[in-house]
């Protein structure tokens, strides 16, 4: 009987205590985790939720926007761009954390550097590029009201060629808020709102056959100047046409060939990824992401390195460029014919 009363007593004593224990709340904050190793990232850390297997990879840093706790801290809610949903948890063991000193608006950072606002739309400051290409017959089947789907023929350049997206300077940093470096300093509902873009007869026949928008008059290239090539730090022209030169030698490198050769057709994305480092190095394999959507590849994405100069070889440009994220395809994708919408 005694030994009951003296169990009663403690339960009773570990739940008084407990009902006085708060519990460890989420803090907002600030500032950038870099990963040190690979690890999950999960929507709901308690569960360990993770559909989309996201990860964190090491070398690249995070922006945080959560703590538990600042104090002591065992987990970091980051923003990981390529998940979604794109908010997640990761664990402190993972990596290291520099958190503002300041509010979320920027400030100084534990090391005494700058993180303001300013510093990511300041031209000339990237580290890294991204090079953006379309398949356009998949990216007609979601957007079909855009001038330049009404375009169907099968001999046309889009038919049978990636086109270009868009070259976009990055800055760790700034993580993906890095852009519109120029006078726009925000981003327009409609395209078309953007100051028009001028450019010499040969960098406007160059860039309307490798972005059909150009002459379409969706005014998808005054998007890409003022949010990107404003932070080039390069002429008009230049950026243009160092962009329109890599989107092509993506294609000559035989890209082209082998996806016209698939057409219609179901294409093992390991098959892909494998033909793609055939053609442009080893390094390519870690820094290409396919984006698919309704099964379909409608766009790659290669991170380059920051020696980006006209005339250099695309192949050259990856291995110094960060890791990439995980592609949003399948085991396969399906290409597209033109004008099947």
């Amino acid at each position: 009987m005694t030994l009951r009363k003296n169990f009663t007593l403690q339960l009773f004593l570990i739940i008084f205590t407990l009902g006085f224990l708060s519990p460890v709340r989420a803090e907002r904050a600030s500032g950038e985790f870099t990963a040190q190793q690979t690890c999950p990232a999960f929507v709901s850390k308690n569960k360990s939720t993770n559909p989309d297997n996201a990860r964190v990879l090491p070398g690249y840093k995070y922006d945080i926007i959560e703590i538990i706790s600042i104090s002591n801290p065992g987990w970091y809610r980051i923003i990981l761009p390529t998940a979604s949903p794109k908010e997640r948890w990761v664990n402190a063991n993972c990596g290291e954390a520099r958190l503002n000193s300041g509010n979320d608006d920027g400030g100084s950072t534990e090391n005494g550097s700058s993180n303001s606002g300013a510093s990511c739309s300041t031209a000339g400051q990237a580290d890294s590029y991204v090079l953006a290409l379309s398949w356009q017959p998949a990216f007609c089947e979601t957007k079909p009201d855009k001038p330049e789907c009404k375009i169907t023929d099968p001999k046309a350049y889009q038919a049978r060629h990636f086109t270009l997206h868009g070259l976009w300077p990055n800055k760790k940093s700034c993580g993906t808020r890095y852009g519109f470096c120029g006078e726009i300093k925000t981003q327009k509902s409609n395209f078309c709102d953007y100051p028009a873009i001028t450019l010499d007869a040969d960098s406007h026949v160059s860039l309307a056959e490798i972005m059909p928008s150009v002459d379409a008059g969706s005014c998808l290239e005054r998007h890409e100047w003022h949010k990107h090539g404003t932070c080039a730090n390069w002429s008009m022209e230049h950026y243009f046409d160092l962009a329109s030169d890599l989107a092509r030698q993506f294609n000559d490198a035989g890209m082209a060939y082998f996806i016209n050769r698939k057409i219609g057709q179901q294409v093992r994305t390991e098959d892909f990824i494998n033909r793609v480092t055939a053609v442009l190095g080893s390094a390519a394999k870690d820094r290409i992401k396919l984006a698919c959507n309704r099964g379909m590849l409608v766009e790659i994405q290669l991170n380059l390195s920051a020696n980006l100069t006209y005339g250099t070889d695309l192949e050259k440009l990856l291995p110094g460029a960060p890791l990439q994220g995980q592609s949003t395809c399948g085991e396969t994708f399906l290409v597209d014919a033109i004008g099947q919408f």
